[in-house]
């Protein structure tokens, strides 16, 4: 009884360090490549990526966004166009602006898709994209007292010596798995009315936790980018681009656990094997994806 015993207790310790081995996390850290441009004589170009919880009626789990701030340099104003914007992940680009259309009433908040045909009553709101899209600006607002509709924003104008943030763009997002090599993965996680669709890491056989793999611009995993186009004119005769690119220089597994709560022995391995993490992000070097791996 007691050889059984035994037998069971080394076979539990061994299962758990092979375990332990596994990474259930995945931190990627990005740097920008050498051929990126985040500033020029007129703009300057600030990112950060942050991951937020989307809570919706399809979603509740951890989407990194690009977060993008736009600083006029200048003494004139200056447009961009988010309809000939892009985000660039890998070698697939995908405009930042999306028609949208979203009615606000007391208590409620409703977004639907819309394009240049279904707002062509619209008209008489004026401003800039008037030029662009026949005299149908889908940048204005109508209401009323019990309710207002909004259009999404195409064009951004800068003050000059001001700066603005653009809404967060989502990186990962269902259906584009593809585009950045089929790392991720979108899956249900919970149990009944809890159940919401999750966007995942798959596990890497050859990631172990507390290992780094490093990377350089030629063999990088994936690349991420933000092409931006601006113009000093709001007909956009003559208009200028600025682009910049990240890519994964590190790749560190980790070890996430979630009982006890407040476990940090996912943030100590990170600490331990990579102590300049935070303050390599706090300056801007590097930006952070952090995904669970299952």
């Amino acid at each position: 009884m007691k050889k059984i015993t035994l037998l069971f207790l080394l076979f539990f310790m061994l299962a758990n360090v092979m375990e332990a081995k596994k990474a259930n996390a995945v931190w990627y850290f990005l740097a920008k490549s050498n051929s990126s441009v985040t500033q020029d004589n007129n703009i300057c170009v600030q990112y950060g990526i942050y991951t937020r919880f989307a809570n919706t009626d399809y979603a509740l789990g951890p989407y990194p966004t690009l977060r993008i701030k736009i600083t006029n340099k200048s003494d004139q104003i200056i447009f961009v166009d988010l309809g000939t914007s892009y985000i660039k992940k890998n070698d697939v680009a995908s405009v930042i602006y999306t028609p949208t259309i979203t009615s606000t009433t007391v208590g409620q908040s409703i977004g639907i898709g819309v394009n240049a045909g279904a707002i062509a009553n619209a008209v008489g709101i004026g401003g800039i994209a008037g030029t662009a899209l026949g005299g149908v600006n889908i940048g204005g607002s109508k209401g009323s007292s019990t309710s207002t509709i909004t259009y999404a924003q195409r064009y951004v104008s800068i003050p000059p010596k001001s700066a603005v943030f653009l809404d967060d763009v989502p990186i990962l997002t269902p259906g584009s798995e593809k585009a950045l090599g089929d790392l991720f993965y979108f899956d249900e996680v919970g149990m009944g009315g809890q159940k919401r669709l999750w966007c995942l890491h798959h596990k890497f056989k050859d990631v172990e936790s507390g290992k780094i793999k490093e990377y350089t611009e030629e063999n990088t995993l994936f690349n991420i980018g933000c092409y931006l186009n601006y113009s000093f004119s709001e007909d956009f005769r003559s208009a200028q681009g600025i682009e910049t690119t990240y890519y994964v220089k590190k790749l560190i597994g980790s070890s996430m656990t979630t009982f006890p709560p407040g476990n940090t022995k996912e943030i100590k391995i990170i600490d331990k094997v990579f102590p300049e993490w935070r303050e390599e992000i706090g300056t801007g070097n590097l930006e952070l994806i952090r995904l669970w791996a299952k």
